[in-house]
């Protein structure tokens, strides 16, 4: 499923221009949905599709229980708001983990680089041993790791982007089939630590490819080996090259925390 941009509407570009200025307001339109703060604490069964924007500002879709999509809109639409009259909001990042579901993290929406406010999330408890264990076994450097999942997904398990990329890591079936021999690829993606254990052999393999040019591996990583090939250097798509930043940027802040 494709998310097209929410639209705001002229009244809300009204009481936003009131407001903290337009450096505020780009930074919750850009922000995630307030989602751990509207969903109930008993458990629904999913049957729509809610969009979203991920901390790196790329439309995401995630299933959510039939009706809820509106208050997650509702609960966007309110945050637009406060940021628009210059309140410090505050946005459930991801959701409490459970088997198969994403983690949490709140962190206060700010006009910044999205490495900068990536660099206030931690990895949840619930993540914390599959990151260990992956970083361990595959010889990634675990604050590499940890950049990685957060500039992908933000620690979401649950994340699918527009073009099918799963989970933590955001891997493509077709990517990870290679990696994980299973029959059901896209069911095996939604395991977290199934989904981390690939991603991190992966990345290790691109490493590998790419010796003392960590830059190269992380451009494979997001726009494709045969990309870098062509390129012989980092591709010159804005997107890849944002990437390559952020995650580097990321990952010298994980290695000094």
């Amino acid at each position: 499923m494709t998310c097209p941009p929410t639209s705001t509407s002229p009244a809300l570009r009204v009481l936003a221009a009131r407001g903290a200025g337009a450096a505020a307001l780009a930074a919750m339109l850009s922000g995630l949905a307030v989602a751990a703060v509207l969903t109930p604490a008993g458990a629904a069964q999913a049957a729509e599709i809610y969009c979203y924007k991920d901390p790196s500002g790329v439309w995401r879709s995630m299933k959510v229980p039939n009706g809820y999509a509106k208050l997650y809109k509702r609960g966007q639409a309110r945050a637009r708001l406060a940021a628009g009259r210059g309140a410090a909001v505050e946005l459930c990042v991801t959701c409490e983990p459970q088997p198969g579901d994403g983690a949490s993290a709140v962190a206060a929406a700010r006009p910044a680089s999205r490495a900068l406010r990536l660099g206030d999330l931690k990895p949840p408890p619930a993540h914390d041993g599959l990151i260990d264990r992956a970083a361990r076994d595959s010889g990634v450097d675990r604050a590499l790791l940890t950049a990685v999942i957060a500039i992908e997904s933000g620690f979401r398990s649950d994340a699918r982007s527009p073009k099918g990329a799963l989970g933590l890591m955001q891997l493509m079936p077709a990517t990870a089939a290679a990696l994980l021999g299973v029959a059901d690829v896209e069911k095996a993606l939604v395991d977290p630590a199934t989904n981390v254990r690939a991603g991190s052999r992966h990345l290790r393999r691109l490493i590998d490819q790419y010796p003392g040019r960590l830059d190269l591996a992380l451009a494979a990583y997001n726009a494709g080996e045969g990309a870098v090939r062509k390129y012989d250097a980092v591709p010159p798509y804005a997107e890849t090259q944002q990437y390559v930043k952020d995650v580097i940027a990321l990952y010298e802040q994980y290695r000094t925390q």
